[in-house]
């Protein structure tokens, strides 16, 4: 129980602070809504499932490894992470444009925004891309799972059981995450706060993505 509950500890200081996975959702939920929110918590959730799987299975360890496989992943999970800032810092623009259009015409209200399932798709790849290009991630599932031993399991059984625990965890953040989001809906419809989500967005994800990109 011990050796459980400090891995509890662990998991959870590593998940609550900001990194890409907050930004993209908090980004994703100002511009296209609380589903959009949910399908990219989707995405997040399921890069963690294949990751854990891939860690179980000792993956991870030849990726981190490989100098030139772990190099490789942190490049393209950095160029990822622009790429989505980027993309967001333009919806932030055309979020200042229209916003600009219906002061201009006499309208302050923001037109409710139909979720397609396309957008639904979309969001759920960028979630699933960026947590699995985020090379952190899967160092994590390498360097942190060995440190906890679990009386009494073989070393799979152990590190599956930590494995799911940890997934749990993840997923219990980002439903009480969402839960405040929508606790918060009206806030986030007005135009400033959503365009102040949408450019902190953009540019997290982008200084994100420079630092991954510039750490050797």
């Amino acid at each position: 129980m011990t050796e459980l509950l400090g891995f509890i500890a662990a998991s959870l200081l590593i998940i609550v602070v900001p990194g890409p996975d907050l930004a993209l959702l908090l980004g994703n939920t100002a511009r296209s809504g609380q589903r959009a929110g949910v399908a990219t918590a989707a995405g997040i959730m399921l890069g963690h499932a294949v990751l854990a799987a891939a860690a179980v299975a000792g993956l991870t360890a030849l990726l981190t490894a490989s100098e030139i496989g772990y190099a490789a992943v942190r490049l393209a999970g950095a160029f990822y992470l622009i790429h989505l800032g980027l993309k967001a810092l333009i919806g932030f623009v055309r979020m200042r444009r229209s916003s600009a259009e219906r002061r201009t015409a006499g309208h302050d209200a923001r037109p409710a925004r139909p979720v397609t399932g396309r957008t639904m798709r979309v969001c759920v790849r960028q979630g699933l891309i960026s947590n699995l290009l985020n090379p952190k991630v899967a160092a994590f599932y390498l360097s942190l799972f060995p440190q906890f031993v679990l009386p009494g399991m073989s070393t799979t059984a152990n590190q599956s059981t930590l494995a799911g625990v940890f997934w749990v965890l993840c997923l219990l953040w980002f439903a009480l995450v969402l839960t405040l989001l929508a606790r918060i809906r009206a806030l986030l419809r007005r135009p400033g706060v959503e365009q102040g989500l949408a450019g902190v967005s953009g540019v997290s994800l982008i200084g994100l993505g420079t630092a991954l990109a510039l750490r050797g």
